[in-house]
């Protein structure tokens, strides 16, 4: 796993990015003692049963001789039964380590060493969650994928910032658990007039 980049690194590899002209507001990341979300309260407890069965059923299947499609089949679910208990806190420990937030007078940006991902800064369809010491800043990327399937917008929001989310770039548009949240707002608000 990367190594996360200290405050003044954060700054240089946001400034790299940045395009002739364009004015630096704010930079910040999400916060690495944060690790659980609402979500948790059903994924945790769903993840653990899951994996109990699977436990069983695995040892049933291997004790009695079953048919090798049967046994991968089973190996499969036990492998995502593991991410979804283990793994998913893995990914967002990268990520936290790894993504660097910014805003700037014209976008929004989530980068780390690989890619950069961005979104307008005057758009004006970002909504806050706040909790007691953090602010998460998320803009409505998803409101067409109520068309495709039941619920769209709300299942791709619902694994958000769980590790689940495997690929970010197709949720919403997101700066999670800040804890600097005031000075992120203050940018926003600069950028979008709101």
């Amino acid at each position: 796993m990367g190594r996360a980049p200290g405050p003044d690194e954060a700054r240089s590899l946001v400034e790299s990015r940045l395009h002739d002209g364009e004015e630096l507001l704010w930079v910040g990341r999400s916060d690495p003692a944060r690790v659980f979300v609402d979500a948790d309260r059903w994924l945790i407890p769903l993840s653990v049963l899951f994996s109990a069965v699977l436990a069983v059923a695995d040892v049933a299947v291997f004790s009695s001789g079953a048919h090798p499609v049967t046994i991968v089949v089973l190996a499969a679910l036990s492998v995502a039964a593991a991410h979804v208990l283990v793994g998913r806190f893995l990914v967002k420990r990268h990520r936290k380590r790894t993504d660097v937030y910014a805003v700037t007078d014209h976008r929004v940006l989530v980068v780390n060493e690989r890619r950069v991902r961005e979104t307008s800064a005057s758009r004006t369809d970002w909504y806050v969650d706040r909790s007691a010491e953090h602010m998460s800043v998320e803009w409505d990327d998803s409101r067409h994928l109520d068309t495709l399937f039941w619920g769209g917008s709300e299942a791709v929001r619902q694994y958000a910032n769980t590790g689940l989310d495997l690929t970010p770039e197709r949720g919403n548009f997101a700066l999670y658990d800040v804890a600097d949240g005031e000075a992120l707002l203050a940018a926003l608000r600069r950028t979008s007039g709101r």
